[in-house]
């Protein structure tokens, strides 16, 4: 199980094995993109030393699942940031076996997901996040096209 901080996430092959199945929705990610998970501690200064974020990374042979020292919010080096409360990370551990994705977009919708754009909407765009961001529920191209 994970911790509050999140200093582990455990056996990154049962994330892998989680997200492969969704390999589609990630397709549209030019390689090299990353999307970093941590705990919402880790970003606002509570966690202590050696806090993780996992990070998915798009490659030419498809997503990749790792995890990485979080040293914080300024050096995280991933276009999105996804920072989620103790229940969220509680939820997401739990629905590995099940709908990973779907979780994550309910936890989304009830407000227990922080997200953070780390690039300019121009180069997320670039990057082919458009799809996927509308895929969790985000709104990014708004509204009004």
């Amino acid at each position: 199980m994970l911790s509050d901080d999140s200093r582990s996430f455990g056996d990154t092959a049962r994330w892998q094995a989680a997200l492969d199945p969704h390999a589609g929705t990630f397709s549209c990610l030019a390689a090299g993109s990353r999307i970093g998970l941590v705990a919402e501690s880790a970003v606002n200064g509570r966690a202590a030393a050696g806090s993780q974020m996992l990070v998915w990374q798009a490659t030419d042979e498809g997503l990749r699942v790792a995890t990485e020292p979080f040293c914080g919010f300024d050096a995280a080096e991933v276009d999105i940031l996804i920072a989620a409360d103790a229940a969220a990370l509680a939820s997401l551990h739990a629905s590995l076996d099940g709908d990973l994705l779907g979780s994550l977009r309910s936890l989304i919708r009830n407000g227990h997901i922080l997200f953070f754009a780390r690039k300019t909407r121009r180069s997320l765009e670039d990057a082919g996040y458009e799809d996927l961001l509308d895929q969790l529920g985000f709104a990014f191209m708004g509204v009004c096209r």
